[in-house]
């Protein structure tokens, strides 16, 4: 894919593609959605490690709205890991809110052109940090795109967004729905 966006300046709204080198089993071959970066540091979640469970598997109590239970957690970051944070993205421009209350985050889950996802924990940078990995080529800025949001591509995104070969687009059709039943 390697939609780059330059390294400078602001980068809320884009990803990042965890260098091939990046040890840190944290981020090792991540892709993280960045939600807020300004001079006090970044906000981010993890877009490629699903837990495999929904909203409804590890609530812990019966006031979940039933348009929320099959909402699919993911594992968002090391910081603050048993919190849940929600993510609301909008198709028009892949915008996110990591915010939301609990009455936009049904009613998002109910549009057509909007994505929920849940995640326990998000990653997070101090002033300065995360420039600092951007210039020693830790991560690579990546333009957003819908594929973040294909169940059948999820363990694969990170080969998406770090490759240059594009031909997996021609193949997106053939995917069959659930690829766990293949």
């Amino acid at each position: 894919m390697k939609a780059k966006w330059p390294n400078e300046g602001k980068i809320t709204g884009s990803l990042l593609a965890a260098s091939p080198e990046l040890a840190d089993p944290n981020f090792r071959q991540t892709i993280i959605y960045i939600a807020e970066h300004d001079v006090d540091g970044a906000l981010g979640v993890v877009m490629n490690r699903p837990t495999g469970k929904t909203l409804g598997d590890i609530a812990k109590t019966a006031t979940v709205p039933d348009r929320l239970l099959e909402v699919p957690v993911y594992i968002g970051g090391p910081v603050r890991p048993k919190s849940l944070l929600f993510g609301i993205f909008e198709e028009i421009g892949l915008t996110c809110c990591l915010n939301a209350s609990v009455e936009e985050v049904e009613k998002a889950a109910c549009s057509e052109n909007k994505w929920v996802r849940a995640f326990l924990g998000y990653a997070g940078w101090g002033e300065g940090q995360l420039e600092g990995e951007l210039a020693h080529d830790a991560w690579t800025v990546c333009r957003p795109d819908p594929i973040l949001f294909d169940e059948r591509m999820v363990k694969g995104l990170w080969n998406v967004f770090t490759s240059d070969d594009d031909r997996w687009r021609d193949l997106l059709p053939f995917l069959p729905k659930d690829p766990e039943g293949n």
